[in-house]
């Protein structure tokens, strides 16, 4: 995967143009959100939170309204990333990084979503996702974080869900347990 570290920068403003691996996936790319993908990116999250543990819950376009200006704020510790499939956006993800409660050590990065489009085949949605989850690594790893984490609430497919993030090259660490 080729991804320029400053194209993903938190403070870079124009619509920068990530070329993912070249061989298999030449229409994917990987950018910073922007205020344009509100509508795609809005369709992508109902879809997900449809197979959440949260799914018997309203969606709120309230909530997401306030997501998406946050994000589009540009906060420095906060990136919501695109990814495109032949120019539309077939993913999303987004982080923030902070440094751990209880140390004044280096940051950590905290993925609150990765949410890929369900209309599209299994190895799409597959290589959409590993795109998004380097992209979150390259912008933790330029805020220098210690960690990364993906947090799943999906709470379904688990097998499917840890073969996936053990693609990316994550490692099963803790887990959540809902009481």
């Amino acid at each position: 995967m080729d991804i320029s570290q400053e194209s993903l920068s938190a403070s870079a403003f124009a619509r920068p143009e990530i070329e993912a691996d070249r061989k298999s996936a030449s229409d994917l790319r990987v950018r910073l959100f922007d205020e344009g993908d509100i509508p795609a990116v809005r369709d992508i999250m109902i879809q997900h939170h449809a197979t959440t543990v949260f799914r018997n819950q309203p969606f709120s376009d309230r909530k997401l309204k306030k997501h998406f200006q946050t994000i589009l704020s540009r906060p420095p510790r906060m990136v919501g990333i695109v990814a495109e499939w032949r120019g539309m956006p077939s993913g999303v993800a987004w982080a923030t990084a902070d440094s751990y409660m209880l140390s004044d050590g280096p940051l950590f990065a905290n993925v609150h979503v990765i949410a890929v489009d369900l209309k599209l085949g299994s190895v799409r949605r597959a290589k959409t996702f590993l795109a998004l989850a380097a992209a979150v690594r390259q912008w933790a790893a330029s805020l220098n974080a210690s960690h990364s984490f993906i947090h799943v609430t999906t709470g379904s497919n688990i097998k499917a869900t840890d073969r996936l993030m053990t693609a990316t090259g994550a490692r099963f660490l803790g887990g959540a347990y809902a009481i």
